[in-house]
């Protein structure tokens, strides 16, 4: 049924009256207390599962560290040849029945890698109860002459430890007041440069501080200086055949100027 022109203006009255718009309000209110309550049942839902998560946590944490299944009941070395398993296992102090998740990795690592025999190092749990230490040891590479003793020396400069014999490896001779704490990475990097050009050193006299001297095995002195022009031992060899070819003796050959090599014949 149609309405009349007065009833649709009477309608429209009563959508504007206060009392109208005063439902409408509150209507719109319940509806945002409604929304915030629903925020809030989310965060307790949340803060609920994070603290179910956090215990589920904990009693696995504690599960795995009094669990006899994990506790450790072997300490194996692999890598050695000069060291004995013994000392090594000594310098690792792997404590036995112990969780093999509380082991220290990093600590023992470095209570082994502290050892001057001891080139690098690697700890390994092998589950579930074992812990596996594989070593590098340094070799001697050259010895180390301090007055009357004798010390191994690695290709790294590091000195190892006292020894009794060369081994007929070159001779690195040092003043008496040499500490033994200093790394000798020049002395070594020259042998090492000379090994690769086929100049077997029997030694390297460094007791003078401003003059490196080489000796190679068939008696000439090389000097070296401080190491400035190291690049000129890349010459050597093919002078060292000259003279061979020449049949004439060399007493020295002296490399510490720049762009000259002097020569001293017998």
């Amino acid at each position: 049924m149609a309405r009349s022109p007065k009833e649709g203006e009477a309608n429209w009255k009563q959508a504007r009256s206060p009392n109208h718009r005063k439902n409408w309000v509150r209507v719109r209110k319940r509806t945002v207390l409604s929304f915030s309550q629903r925020k809030r049942r989310k965060r307790v839902r949340i803060l609920i599962f994070l603290a179910i998560l956090c215990v589920l946590g904990w009693g696995m944490r504690r599960f795995l560290l009094t669990a006899p299944y994990f506790k450790v009941k072997e300490v194996a070395v692999q890598g050695n040849s000069r060291l004995s398993n013994d000392q090594i296992l000594g310098w690792a102090n792997v404590p036995l029945q112990r969780s093999i998740f509380a082991v220290n990795i990093k600590e023992i690592s470095r209570a082994i890698a502290s050892k001057s025999q001891i080139k690098r190092v690697e700890i390994r749990r092998i589950l579930p109860a074992k812990v596996l230490i594989v070593v590098e040891e340094r070799l001697p590479f050259a010895c180390l002459s301090r007055g009357k003793e004798l010390f191994e020396v690695c290709d790294d400069g590091v000195i190892i430890k006292k020894t009794i014999d060369s081994m007929n490896l070159p001779v690195i001779r040092v003043a008496s007041s040499f500490s033994l704490e200093e790394k000798l990475s020049r002395e070594v990097n020259i042998l090492l440069m000379a090994q690769q050009l086929g100049l077997p050193f029997s030694q390297l006299d460094i007791r003078n501080g401003h003059t490196l001297v080489g000796v190679l095995e068939s008696g000439i002195k090389i000097y070296l200086g401080k190491g400035d022009y190291l690049d000129y031992l890349s010459y050597l060899p093919s002078l060292l055949e000259v003279y061979r070819e020449k049949e004439k003796g060399l007493k020295y050959i002296d490399i510490r100027f720049n762009e000259q090599i002097i020569v001293g014949e017998n």
